[in-house]
């Protein structure tokens, strides 16, 4: 092949082979387009997708946050069913604005329930120890919690009567108490006791209020321990009588008493009894004019040995109970009566006095030596 037809077929190839490599203008630019759109929808879902799971991210952490502060909210009722409720809702939560509004209701309600916690608590304290006896109060208590608003809780204590029931308790636990058959009563008040007849109790506790009421305890003498003491006459004078109220005292201590008692009974401890006279006794005796003086002397005695045998032979029936009951009942109170007329005291006469003490003074009377006792008839006792 000649060179210059070589040469030619050359350049036509190239030719064609520059023209089949360009692209249209026109295709070019919607190629461009396209790979610019794809480019951008790349970058806005990754955009989107990374947006998306931030808030995803932080819904999460603002729910757990959320259920962390429901929990300490909630720390004084641990139990409390409402709070799981509450906890649930955040779980289903879709969005920040929801977990708002829970939260706010949790406050709400945590308010409410405080509220009303605080006016049973008050209930309580004003009702003290008669509570759980008052029917009302119970009552009250029920329609509190049953409240939905602070105001309505308001409400319900202004209507409460409070102080007039607990009034009314106390009266009625009065009566119960004096009821109980016996004449007298230990009580306590303004930080004083004494020992009380009915009648002093009624009459004391017609102008009280409340407040003394609920400071005013009362205790049938029945009810109180029984102790045993031996004294002297010397050391208590007369003979006391049941029914009368008596201070304690101890010599060595005898600034204050150890404490008020009353005598349950008491009973005269006899040694054997002995007494005798001489009488001398002058007869004139006429006899044919011739008087003479007859002079002769007659003695009297009087024993009463072995007392407590006459008393056991008399419960065995062996001796009759009606004459021994005349011949020594109230043998006490016949010889306080006879010293008292005559002024003479037998300072050798025992008692043994059955006395009704208060728990408190149990455990001073008992650890002191009888000797050491002396026993005092309180003022306006029996």
């Amino acid at each position: 092949m000649p060179a210059e037809e070589y040469s030619d077929k050359l350049k036509s190839l190239k030719t064609k082979s520059k023209k089949s490599s360009r692209i249209p203008p026109k295709q070019l630019r919607i190629a461009l387009v396209l790979v610019v759109s794809v480019i951008v929808v790349f970058e806005v879902y990754n955009i989107y997708f990374t947006a998306k799971n931030r808030e995803v991210e932080e819904l999460t952490y603002n729910k757990e946050v959320a259920i962390d502060t429901i929990d300490k909210l909630f720390f004084e009722y641990p139990n409390d069913p409402q709070k799981i409720s509450y906890i649930i809702q955040v779980q289903q939560s879709s969005n920040k604005n929801d977990i708002s509004k829970i939260l706010s209701e949790v406050r709400d309600y945590l308010q409410i329930k405080r509220y009303k916690a605080l006016a049973v608590d008050q209930i309580k304290s004003m009702y003290g120890e008669y509570y759980r006896s008052s029917l009302k109060a119970n009552e009250l208590e029920r329609k509190i919690n049953d409240a939905k608003t602070t105001s309505e809780v308001d409400t319900l204590f202004k209507q409460a009567n409070v102080e007039e029931e607990i009034k009314e308790i106390l009266e009625r636990s009065l009566q119960r108490t004096i009821g109980s058959g016996d004449n007298y009563f230990y009580v306590k008040m303004a930080g004083q006791s004494y020992f009380m007849t009915k009648e002093n109790v009624l009459d004391i506790t017609k102008s009280m209020g409340i407040m003394q009421l609920k400071e005013f305890t009362i205790t049938p003498v029945s009810n109180l321990n029984k102790l045993t003491v031996t004294v002297s006459s010397k050391q208590c004078g007369k003979m006391p009588l049941s029914g009368d109220s008596v201070l304690i005292y101890n010599k060595n201590t005898p600034e204050s008493p150890m404490g008020y008692a009353i005598i349950d009974s008491s009973y005269v401890i006899l040694p054997n009894i002995g007494y005798s006279e001489e009488r001398a006794v002058s007869n004139k005796i006429t006899d044919d004019d011739v008087s003479s003086n007859l002079e002769t002397t007659s003695s009297i005695s009087y024993s009463l040995n072995n007392l407590p045998g006459v008393l056991h032979a008399t419960a065995a029936d062996k001796l009759d109970i009606a004459t021994v009951n005349e011949k020594f009942g109230r043998y006490g109170e016949k010889l306080n009566k006879i010293s008292e007329n005559t002024q003479i005291f037998d300072e050798n006469v025992k008692y043994m006095l059955i006395i009704a003490v208060p728990s408190e003074s149990v455990s001073a009377i008992v650890s002191q030596k009888s000797e050491d006792l002396y026993i005092v008839k309180a003022a306006g006792g029996n």
